[in-house]
């Protein structure tokens, strides 16, 4: 069952320019026009680290016998299949997901290498625990020294010999 509005189209840009005459940005005219460049240079600048991390995670990976981090849970291109949205929302959703994904996915590339290397927990803040999660499993910042050993006897070994 479709309704009328199933066909109308909706234009972010314009949502946007609408909410400017309420909330305006800083330099006026000139400020979404820079904004714009300035996320063009992003992607630009982004690029480079996300074919690095291409390499990285087939090679770096390959070397330690250990299984590369998945793209799929980063990255979920399916915003174009919107239809009330037009060719360039699209294209921005798309370029969004693109970005965030490439910067989780080499945030969990990196939380990874951590877990390998340096297993031990921050001393930190409440906050900083909640944004760190992924070290629950680490080593509490207060520990014995044979407890290193332990961790990469009970764990390291094991997922090391699981991959071969």
């Amino acid at each position: 069952m479709k309704s009328a509005d199933a066909n109308k189209k909706v234009n972010i840009d314009q949502c946007i320019r609408k909410l400017n005459k309420v909330h305006k940005q800083r330099l006026g005219p000139f400020g979404p026009i820079l904004g714009m460049i300035l996320i063009i240079m992003f992607a630009f600048a982004l690029l480079p680290l996300f074919l690095f991390l291409i390499f990285f995670n087939t090679v770096y990976f390959w070397i330690r016998r250990q299984k590369g981090i998945d793209t799929k849970p980063y990255f979920n291109y399916d915003r174009h299949k919107l239809a009330h949205l037009q060719f360039a929302d699209k294209f921005w959703c798309e370029y969004c997901e693109w970005a965030n994904g490439a910067l989780q996915w080499g945030l969990a590339i990196t939380n990874e290498i951590e877990r390998r290397y340096c297993p031990i927990q921050n001393q930190c803040h409440p906050h900083c625990e909640k944004a760190k999660d992924w070290r629950n499993e680490y080593l509490n910042y207060e520990h014995d020294p044979e407890a290193i050993n332990g961790y990469y006897s009970n764990r390291y070994l094991q997922e090391s010999a699981l991959d071969d």
